[in-house]
């Protein structure tokens, strides 16, 4: 099942907090959802999330083309990393939507054309696809309240739980 017409990027700051929410495993079991072998390699660690869940993630190698750019971007835009700057490149030539917590890298994606999602639309987009239920929707984005390592302002996740909640006295 997919949540989207267009691939999925997943950055490592989206999986942090999705494991965080507790609904990383059937995120990383859609079938559009992928992560760069370079992220997947050198960056993922036991702190990021469920490593047996991200290891379900299906995997873009990046060509030597999208390796040899990255330099090129970094000079223009010294605060995008490595990884950072792989994802923009990886979404951007797979006509893809990059998910991504990192302002700095959604800013610069969405200047040069590529769509970014973050966490709350990404639990809004599981919620409509039913993927989870919504239930489990408000109890992720409580759990991310609580939560001291994400960066979502505590008052979008409150408006989406109000949303939420809302939604499900209209029906």
């Amino acid at each position: 099942m997919n949540i989207t017409p267009k691939i999925i990027i997943v950055d490592t700051n989206i999986i942090t907090d999705l494991s965080t929410a507790k609904i990383l495993e059937p995120f990383a079991n859609l079938d559009n959802v992928y992560i760069s072998d370079l992220l997947k390699h050198d960056e993922i660690k036991s702190s990021t999330g469920n490593v047996d869940f991200v290891q379900k993630f299906k995997v873009i190698n990046a060509t030597a083309e999208e390796l040899l750019e990255i330099s090129s971007i970094i000079l223009q835009k010294p605060k995008l990393s490595i990884y950072d700057t792989l994802n923009f490149i990886i979404a951007r030539n797979n006509n893809g939507i990059l998910a991504t917590g990192d302002n700095d890298l959604k800013i610069y994606s969405e200047n040069h054309g590529v769509e970014v999602i973050r966490t709350l639309k990404i639990i809004e987009l599981m919620f409509q696809n039913q993927i989870i239920s919504r239930n489990t929707a408000i109890k992720a984005c409580k759990l991310l309240k609580a939560s001291p390592t994400t960066r979502i302002p505590k008052d979008a996740i409150d408006d989406f739980i109000d949303k939420l909640e809302k939604d499900s006295v209209n029906v």
